[in-house]
C-alpha cells in the first residue's frame, strides 16, 4: 500500500489524530516511519506509525534534560578552572562563538567567585566542545563529546533519532550516542536517564508487533543493545 493510500483510509478517529499531530510533528515524518516500518512487514497499522511518533518525541524530551545536564555540568568545570589571558582586550557582554572568544588560560578560580569569564563565557554547545579539544583535550574524550553534539543538534533540531529520510533505521546509531552520553554524565544521573529511556521504550513496545521491535531503542534480542546495557550496568555497580 503505498502512503496515500494509508492515510486516505484511515477511520476518523486515525484520521483525527494524523492532522492534529502532522502539522507539528511533520507529514514527513508519518511518512518517513511508515516506509521504513512497511519495509519490515507491510501490515504496519497506523496505531503503530503513531507510537513510533511518540517514541521519537519522547525520548527528545527525555535527552533535552540530560543533554543540559551534561552542558551545564562541563560549562560550570570550564569556569572554575579557566579564565581570560592577562592583559586580553574584553569587549563583547557575552562570547557565544569560540572563534570570538579572546585567549584563555588555565587558572584556578575560587569556587564563589564571579569572575569576567563567568559572566562573558556563553559559548554554544558546538563552540564549548571546540573550547575543550583546544585547551582541554586531556580531561575529556573529545570524541565521544563530538558525539554528543551530534545528537544535541538532532534533539535540538528535532530530526527523527530512529529513522532516516532514506527508510532506514537509526536506532544503532542514536544507542550509540546516548551510551556516550550516558558515559560523561555525572555518576548521580546515568541511571535516571537509562531509566526514563527504558519507560519510554516499554511503552512503545506494548503498541507494535513484535515485526518492529528492532526499530526501538531496546530490542532485548539485539547483541550490541546488550552490549551498552552491559557497559551502564558496570558502570552503576561502581557507585554502589
Amino acid at each position: 500500500m503505498e502512503f496515500i493510500d494509508f492515510i486516505h483510509n484511515l477511520n476518523k478517529e486515525d484520521k483525527n489524530i494524523y492532522e492534529k499531530y502532522s502539522e507539528i510533528r511533520g507529514f514527513q515524518q508519518y511518512k518517513i516511519i511508515f516506509e521504513t516500518l512497511k519495509k519490515k512487514d507491510p501490515n504496519v497499522s497506523f496505531k503503530e506509525v503513531n507510537s513510533f511518533i511518540i517514541f521519537d518525541k519522547a525520548i527528545k524530551d527525555v535527552l533535552f534534560k540530560y543533554l543540559a545536564t551534561l552542558e551545564e555540568y562541563i560549562r560550570n568545570d570550564v569556569i572554575l578552572r579557566f579564565d581570560f589571558a592577562p592583559n586580553e582586550k574584553i569587549v563583547k557582554e557575552e562570547y557565544h562563538y569560540l572563534k570570538q572568544l579572546p585567549k584563555c588560560i588555565k587558572k584556578n578560580n575560587p569556587l564563589y567567585e564571579i569572575t569576567e569569564f563567568y559572566k562573558r563565557f556563553a559559548l554554544n554547545f558546538g563552540d564549548l566542545v571546540s573550547f575543550l579539544e583546544k585547551y582541554d583535550s586531556d580531561t575529556y574524550d573529545i570524541n565521544l563529546l563530538k558525539n554528543i553534539v551530534d545528537l544535541r543538534n538532532d534533539v535540538m533540531h528535532h530530526t527523527p533519532l530512529l529513522f532516516s529520510f532514506n527508510y532506514e533505521s537509526l536506532t544503532k546509531i542514536t544507542l550509540k550516542r546516548i551510551d556516550d552520553l550516558i558515559s560523561l554524565l555525572p555518576d548521580r544521573y546515568k541511571k535516571g536517564c537509562l531509566t526514563e529511556l527504558k519507560n519510554k521504550n516499554e511503552i512503545t513496545r506494548k503498541s507494535i508487533s513484535k515485526s518492529y521491535y528492532s526499530f526501538l531503542l531496546f530490542d532485548w534480542g539485539d547483541f550490541n543493545v546488550w552490549i551498552c546495557l552491559y557497559k551502564w550496568v558496570k558502570r552503576f555497580k561502581k557507585e554502589i
